[in-house]
């Protein structure tokens, strides 16, 4: 009677052991900022605006000024040690309008890697071209609508 008493805690340990590993992630996965929304800032020198539209099925639309593009993109989840994550976008279709930064370059079929950092709230977010945190815009704002 011992041994199945024994066995029976045993098994209840084991399967709230297995159990933790989920809850944590779970939970982690919770804390984690989400780039799937709309994101919007205007540009004080010239009072440009911007829209970012990232969709969960990986692509994302972008309005800057006059020009408009579609692009796939890929976020790193394991952030750089500085905090921001890095963000791959890949223009598969340009407009060719001018844009909120004063250029009319095509980029379609071209790869851009920024680096994004989240503010506390998470509703807010600045791109940054450098890992340094050199040539950023923002900060961005979600959107709730």
């Amino acid at each position: 009677m011992t041994v199945a008493v024994g066995g029976w805690r045993r098994s209840i340990f084991l399967a709230a052991s297995a159990l933790l590993p989920a809850i944590a992630s779970t939970d982690a996965a919770s804390q984690q900022a989400s780039i799937v929304g709309t994101w919007e800032w205007t540009r004080k020198v010239n009072d440009c605006s911007e829209q970012y539209i990232f969709r969960d099925n990986g692509t994302v639309s972008v309005k800057s000024g006059g020009d408009r593009t579609e692009s796939t993109y890929l976020m790193s989840w394991a952030p750089e040690p500085n905090g921001r994550y890095r963000l791959t976008m890949t223009t598969v279709e340009d407009s060719g309008g001018p844009g909120c930064m004063d250029n009319t370059n095509e980029r379609a079929d071209r790869g851009r890697i920024v680096y994004v950092l989240f503010g506390p709230s998470r509703e807010t977010m600045i791109l940054c071209n450098s890992l340094a945190g050199a040539d950023c815009i923002g900060p961005l704002k979600k959107n709730a609508r």
